[in-house]
């Protein structure tokens, strides 16, 4: 075979493993019937309850207090592919970052596939109206996001990552959870979500690191994980 026709093949084939290994790196690890997550939540507050006051109140008071500064860090919260970069940044610094940590990369891409295959069977569940649903007054800064409005998926999401991160990384823990808490806040100011919402997010997170973690697939990538991260931030073991 001519040496050009060869080195097209080869590249072919390595084209395809690719392609292949995004397409794992894309899919969840868990069965989406290993359980439901609406087992584990509280359910929200409903009609004119107390409760359901208290958190549109929360909400007009965020929205009264909203300044032009917190609406852009509103804005670059919402952001979801290879959300945990932009989570870490300000913690992990320039180290941390999606082209040099591509097992880090693929493994929370998979976790979010977990997130989402479990969130959105809950939300429906619960058919919890947006704030700006349940209420003219609330003027929400983001366009209207996927599904209903209990648990919240960004609160899930960040409290999420601060629980992995933490574990790959205790001496930043407290820092991270800090920042989950941030993250989970900015639903509220934004305006689309109750601060109930972001409590059954952060339930939904402990239970999701749970289940992933006794996989055996999802438990032996995340070691890899923990390496890598310590690793790029030269840190020791």
């Amino acid at each position: 075979m001519p040496v050009l026709a060869r080195s097209l093949l080869i590249c072919l084939a390595l084209s395809g493993a690719g392609i292949a290994l995004a397409e794992q790196a894309a899919a969840p690890y868990l069965p989406v019937n290993q359980f439901r997550l609406a087992d584990y939540l509280p359910p929200p507050p409903t009609g004119d309850s107390p409760l359901q006051q208290n958190d549109l109140q929360a909400v007009l008071a965020a929205q009264a207090a909203r300044s032009s500064a917190q609406v852009n860090q509103v804005r670059q919260d919402d952001e979801w592919e290879d959300s945990v970069f932009h989570f870490a940044r300000e913690s992990l610094g320039a180290a941390f970052n999606v082209e040099g940590l591509p097992l880090t990369r693929a493994f929370f891409r998979r976790a979010q596939e977990d997130l989402v295959q479990f969130l959105m069977p809950a939300k429906h569940s619960y058919a919890r109206a947006r704030p700006y649903e349940a209420s003219s007054l609330v003027k929400p800064v983001l366009p209207p996001p996927e599904g209903d409005s209990y648990p919240s998926g960004h609160s899930m999401n960040g409290y999420l990552n601060a629980t992995l991160l933490g574990m790959a990384l205790p001496e930043k823990r407290s820092e991270l959870f800090a920042r989950a808490q941030i993250n989970a806040d900015s639903r509220v100011i934004a305006g689309v979500h109750f601060p109930s919402d972001l409590e059954g997010g952060k339930i939904s997170a402990a239970v999701l690191v749970a289940r992933l973690l006794d996989d055996p697939r999802a438990a032996a990538d995340f070691e890899a994980v923990k390496q890598e991260i310590r690793g790029a931030l030269a840190l020791a073991d």
